[in-house]
């Protein structure tokens, strides 16, 4: 493609806050949070006008990987427990799953969960202080995805009739077609929806670790997440090659082989329920 497909891209982009399937509620939530005084009742009022929105909400902070002793009943409150950054990306992640569930691509939101799943548990190994924000990137990693598959079925279909006649990487595949990748995309949708850098930079560079300047080791938790989950064979985000592993990000993420080995026996065994959020 002629280097003009990479600004029309973009263009389409900065358009993404006028796409019908994003809601209302989503595009209000956007500009709410960067108001510095925002509470957490504010955000859960608004997010609970949209009473099936609310729900996937609640259920995926309810989910058993978080663990919390009681459940959690309200919007407001899960504000409160999750953090709100993490509650916007979960609002995100529902709207997502819908594009996703309504095209057909289940098997695009198994491999999300199971990012986000297997991303939680490296994050808690690692001790890091919001293990939860990890998760919710894992789920949003492919979001690029969505948009290049399901709003530009143009775009998807040249995507997609190329993967299937080479041994190539779908990243690559994306890159030489239009000279931009799905992580690129990925990154643009977080600025636009004024994601934090401790979501926007694992989004961008889950497949280039190295590059992350503010969260590195956000960014290679998901990375090291997404090609484990990829040699799980849990779900299919588009083709069936593993990607390259970053020993960098590897070494920042710091699994012996000990611990690799139980993270991935913990990350099977909460694969299982990965079709309870179907």
């Amino acid at each position: 493609m002629n280097p003009s497909g990479n600004i029309d891209l973009r263009r389409r982009i900065e358009q993404v806050g006028e796409l019908p399937t994003l809601p209302h509620v989503v595009q209000k939530l956007a500009s709410m949070i960067g108001r510095p005084n925002v509470s957490a009742e504010e955000i859960g009022a608004l997010i609970e006008k949209d009473q099936v929105l609310s729900a996937k909400v609640l259920r995926l902070a309810n989910s058993p990987f978080y663990g919390f002793p009681s459940r959690i009943a309200s919007v407001a409150h899960a504000v409160v427990v999750l953090g709100l950054n993490v509650v916007k990306g979960l609002t995100l992640c529902a709207t997502a799953f819908d594009m996703m569930r309504n095209a057909g691509m289940n098997e695009l939101w198994r491999h999300s969960l199971g990012v986000a799943m297997t991303a939680h548990i490296l994050g808690t190994k690692a001790a890091m202080k919001n293990p939860e924000e990890v998760f919710v990137a894992g789920l949003l990693h492919d979001i690029g995805k969505v948009v290049l598959y399901v709003k530009w079925p143009d775009v998807g279909q040249q995507i997609t009739a190329v993967t299937r006649n080479t041994s190539q990487p779908l990243m690559n595949v994306e890159q030489e077609l239009f000279e931009v990748t799905h992580a690129d995309v990925g990154g643009w949708l977080a600025s636009a929806w004024h994601l934090p850098t401790s979501l926007r930079e694992p989004i961008l560079h889950h497949h280039t670790p190295a590059a992350a300047q503010d969260a590195k080791l956000q960014t290679a938790i998901v990375h090291v997440a997404d090609v484990l989950v990829k040699g799980l064979a849990c779900g299919n985000p588009g083709d069936n090659l593993v990607p390259p592993l970053s020993r960098q990000a590897w070494d920042l993420v710091g699994l012996d082989a000990q611990s690799l080995a139980h993270c991935l026996a913990q990350a099977s065994e909460e694969f299982q329920t990965i079709d309870d959020y179907l």
